[in-house]
């Protein structure tokens, strides 16, 4: 790839993570890589959103091939400075192939740490949503027969539950995708709790609900009341656009 793109001037960049980079690859994986392009080359082909790299032709191995993104150095610098946990993540183990930039690798390096300055906070604000989507929607998804919110409402208590586990125990939390794997390698949890999300996710009721809720309301002190759960959880699910663009969710 890097013989294919290293004549090429807009090309500043080849950055190659994902599994490859983090070691958990299958012999049938793809090669994720990072393409950091000059900004007029960026600008240009996010006018036309064209900031997706797909080439089935390069891997010498059955299905492979390689996934990219399209990014400009701003990226990589903000990445380091203030990138979300999955962005950080997507970046463990990453290794500079090519480049014209100058320390990139040392740049890349710093970019998947915990941030730590946002733990407190964010366990926190994962509590609240656990608190709500257990004692509230999921049970009132029940009570009224309303499947689509009785499974939004669990994998959104799994989830938060998770992350909290995730925050305490100082892990990035990589994506959905890889979100039970990435809480099953945490060394500080409940016991019991990959069967308990198991189990929820699966057959969820009243019983495994409180269940699941005094299993991770237990495990610590969270630091905040129902009460004020609810105000965490409105400020951060229904007034967030008062700071910021609203989520795709809620456009």
């Amino acid at each position: 790839m890097v013989d294919l793109w290293r004549d090429r001037e807009e090309l500043l960049a080849i950055i190659v993570g994902g599994s490859v980079a983090k070691g958990t690859a299958r012999a049938s994986s793809d090669v994720d890589v990072y393409m950091v392009m000059t900004d007029q080359e960026f600008e240009a082909r996010r006018r036309v959103q064209d900031l997706f790299y797909y080439n089935p032709d390069i891997c010498d191995y059955e299905g492979g091939y390689i996934d990219g993104k399209i990014i400009p150095y701003s990226f990589v610098v903000q990445a380091e400075q203030r990138g979300s946990e999955p962005t950080r993540a997507s970046f463990i183990g990453s290794e500079v192939f090519f480049s014209r930039i100058p320390d990139l690798q040392a740049l890349v390096d710093r970019i998947p740490v915990y941030p730590e300055a946002n733990r407190e906070r964010n366990m926190r604000d994962f509590y609240a949503q656990v608190l709500l989507y257990g004692r509230y929607f999921a049970k009132q998804a029940i009570d009224q027969d309303n499947e689509f919110m009785l499974r939004h409402a669990v994998s959104q208590l799994v989830l938060f539950a998770s992350r909290m586990l995730l925050a305490y125990n100082r892990v990035l939390f990589p994506c959905h995708k890889s979100l039970m794997a990435a809480t099953a390698g945490a060394t500080q949890k409940p016991d019991g709790y990959m069967d308990a999300t198991d189990q929820l996710l699966r057959e969820p009721n009243k019983e495994r609900i409180d269940a699941f809720l005094t299993m991770i309301s237990g495990y610590q002190e969270w630091g905040i009341t129902y009460d004020q759960a609810v105000s965490l959880f409105v400020e951060n699910n229904e007034w967030s656009w008062l700071e910021q663009e609203p989520a795709i969710q809620d456009r």
